[in-house]
């Protein structure tokens, strides 16, 4: 075992609020749940201090909390030369801003929860789908963790916006990677099915325009590892019915999507979509919640929280991968 200092980014503070060291230490918890730990401030800078073990350093790096993980001697700090090892630059997750943009920090978080959680089966590379995509921050995250991601977004205009975002920083990090377009099933003037796919060496994102209640019919793959998404907060949410109306109906398709032993993560509003009736709401699918929140207030109206629900593990259903039609492809650089 050896004693960490682990720093605590200012980022996470834009992220959590005055929340950031409880929710960073139940972020560290998930991976070392017999971790004691201590909050220390140096001047301006704080610290969660704790002891772990010696081979700890890569998957302390890449809690979403950290900026940097520092050792004790004597009276000074020495910074722990391990690095995250992502694939991919930062920038291709952070180099866009726009309306509703999910924080980075948070999504981060929630695959951190995921890959936590989830019971291996020995498959390589796992794969994630958030069913209400945007314009595909969890997608570009989940290539940086080296994952084959599908996001379903109903918004039409969400695919211009992730293509500009990823040609923009494709080019300027000079990054090889193919681009392909398309329909799920026929082409049709609603855009229905249209897609945008990359693929970085081994390593593939597609985002699908679509309706979340539909996950199969647009995935038209084999079950998922991780299903992670950031539901509407209800503040500016016009689906009729509310989050939990739309929840109740997306509920069993996306429980089907996950492979046995697999892991679902959401972001939610406590006031908009309460813990427990989320909880009914997939638990009448099968899936099982998980002893982690992670509780932080927004504002007035928005009290963010994750909740980790797990399909256990058992038979579970084969989604089949079909051809898709209407493909077009593009080499870039």
């Amino acid at each position: 075992m050896q004693r960490v200092w682990l720093l605590v980014s200012p980022l996470a503070r834009g992220a959590y609020f005055d929340a950031v060291h409880d929710v960073a230490v139940r972020e560290l918890h998930a991976y070392f749940p017999d971790s004691k730990v201590t909050i220390e401030t140096r001047g301006p800078l704080s610290f969660l201090v704790t002891d772990v073990p010696l081979d700890a350093s890569r998957q302390l790096a890449r809690l979403s909390f950290v900026q940097a993980v520092m050792t004790e001697k004597g009276e000074r700090f020495s910074i722990v030369d391990q690095l995250a090892d992502f694939n991919l630059p930062e920038s291709l997750v952070t180099g866009t801003k726009y309306a509703g943009k999910t924080n980075e920090l948070l999504t981060q978080f929630a695959i951190n929860l995921g890959l936590a959680f989830l019971e291996p089966d020995g498959q390589t590379p796992l794969r994630l789908l958030d069913p209400m995509a945007g314009r595909g921050t969890t997608l570009l995250w989940a290539l940086r963790y080296d994952m084959d991601a599908v996001g379903i977004e109903i918004d039409k205009r969400a695919l211009a916006g992730f293509q500009q975002h990823v040609k923009k920083q494709t080019k300027l990090q000079r990054i090889k990677h193919r681009q392909t377009t398309g329909f799920i099933g026929k082409s049709n003037r609603g855009d229905d099915g249209r897609y945008i796919q990359y693929e970085f060496g081994d390593r593939q994102v597609r985002l699908v325009i679509g309706d979340a209640r539909e996950p199969r019919r647009l995935t038209q793959q084999r079950p998922f590892h991780l299903i992670i998404s950031d539901l509407p907060y209800g503040v500016a949410h016009s689906a009729v019915g509310g989050v939990m109306d739309t929840l109740s109906q997306c509920a069993g398709q996306w429980a089907r999507c996950l492979r046995k032993g697999g892991i679902m993560v959401l972001a939610f509003n406590q006031y908009q979509s309460p813990r427990e009736a989320i909880i009914d709401c997939f638990g009448a699918h099968g899936l099982v919640a998980k002893d982690i929140s992670a509780p932080h207030r927004m504002s007035e109206s928005i009290v963010r929280d994750l909740l980790v629900m797990g399909r256990p593990a058992g038979p579970t259903e084969s989604l089949e991968a079909r051809p898709v039609g209407g493909a077009s492809s593009t080499v870039l650089r």
